[in-house]
């Protein structure tokens, strides 16, 4: 089995779940309780808490758990607006979870903007400059574009929009940068910073939203006051510390690999280009993040070539895993694609998991696959 599709989850770290049976059948307390256990149980939260801000050059305090990434997003968009209108800018290939809380803030009458992007997904920056206006409200920038890997500079992003529109709040999903690409938020000047732990080789149903001191959200969700009383729940210890566990050993590891990573995505990139005809490369190796290979392929859907591969025990994705049965063709169309390619949109995400080999190897079977499915089509169509 050959699995790449990392960016859609990852497979979890055997040390993370050591780390959740200890937590769900040893210290396993609720951390509000006030006996030795729960305060047990709270102790390994705030670590977690800590070890996870360290990662992110942020304090702990600025740190709020959440159920996932998309929560983390929704957070962000939906609790942190006080003003009752005004402009929100979002680039034109934000995950769903974002482009869906722009679609509810309009519903509610502010302005929405897109802000266009390069045929890699990163923001095209002077076209962004130019979008700021001192009625802008909120900035919403992903940090890596989870459909092809393009890296933003998000702490040029946010020093323009401080300066143009000094009373905006900026966010970043960070989903697809956290324990890739080395951030400091506070040295950013980010506002908020989404975070999930099922992209690290951690848990699903784990998440995190940085909020920088002196931000304010209104509650997400009502009940007891966990999380400063932003988001009331009985908080998931097991996978909260297991998360940081994950992180951690993300960090290390795949910084580990990464020379090797960005060798064989050259190698299969070159051999695509030399044997496919009419392929588009999205990423592009120096503005995106390591492990990233999102491509375009003219006259073949990308579904097909999905369940070819997997019957052949390679697993790769045709682009979010969140979206991946919408009809929406808004991120082909903000990449630049022409019409004819939008079907045949193909993402490989390798891991620190993946062994040397694994993504040229796919890549010479969808190549043969990608041959036969043309050659069938011109049969039938004769």
């Amino acid at each position: 089995m050959i699995y790449l599709d990392n960016a859609a989850t990852t497979k979890m770290y055997e040390e993370c779940g050591e780390v959740l049976k200890k937590y769900n059948e040893e210290v396993f307390f609720n951390p509000s309780a006030r006996y030795k256990g729960a305060l047990k149980a709270q102790e390994a939260m705030n670590g977690a808490r800590e070890r996870i801000a360290a990662l992110l050059g942020a304090d702990a305090g600025e740190i709020y758990f959440t159920a996932s990434g998309s929560e983390a997003d929704n957070m962000a968009l939906l609790c942190s607006l006080r003003r009752k209108s005004g402009r929100v800018i979002i680039s034109s290939v934000e995950h769903s979870a974002v482009y869906k809380c722009a679609c509810e803030l309009e519903r509610r009458g502010y302005e929405i903007i897109f802000a266009p992007v390069t045929s890699c997904g990163a923001v095209d920056e002077e076209a962004f400059a130019r979008l700021l206006t001192p009625d802008t409200v909120l900035v919403s920038i992903m940090h890596v574009c989870n459909e092809t890997g393009a890296v933003n500079d998000i702490a040029r992003l946010a020093a323009l929009t401080k300066k143009r529109a000094p009373k905006a709040l900026f966010h970043s999903d960070g989903v697809q940068a956290f324990c890739k690409v080395r951030i400091d938020l506070h040295a950013a000047g980010v506002d908020m910073y989404s975070v999930s732990a099922h992209k690290v080789h951690g848990p699903k149903g784990v998440g995190a939203l940085y909020v920088k001191k002196g931000v304010n959200l209104s509650p997400f969700v009502h009940g007891g006051g966990q999380e400063k009383g932003v988001r009331s729940a009985t908080e998931n210890v097991a996978g909260i510390c297991a998360f940081a566990k994950a992180a951690r050993l993300a960090w290390e590891r795949m910084r580990a690999g990464e020379k090797e990573a960005k060798e064989e995505f050259s190698e299969a990139t070159a051999y695509l280009r030399e044997n496919i005809d009419d392929i588009v490369i999205i990423s592009q190796g120096g503005a995106c993040v390591t492990g990233y290979l999102s491509l375009a392929v003219k006259g073949v859907r990308g579904e097909v070539l999905v369940h070819i591969l997997d019957d052949e025990g390679i697993m790769i994705g045709t682009g979010s895993a969140c979206s991946s049965h919408s009809k929406d063709k808004r991120i082909a169309q903000a990449l630049g694609l022409k019409e004819e390619y939008f079907d045949g949109m193909l993402r490989l995400t390798a891991g620190d998991m993946n062994e040397k080999g694994d993504l040229l190897a796919a890549c010479r079977k969808l190549v043969e696959a990608i041959r036969n499915e043309r050659k069938f089509g011109a049969a039938e169509q004769r």
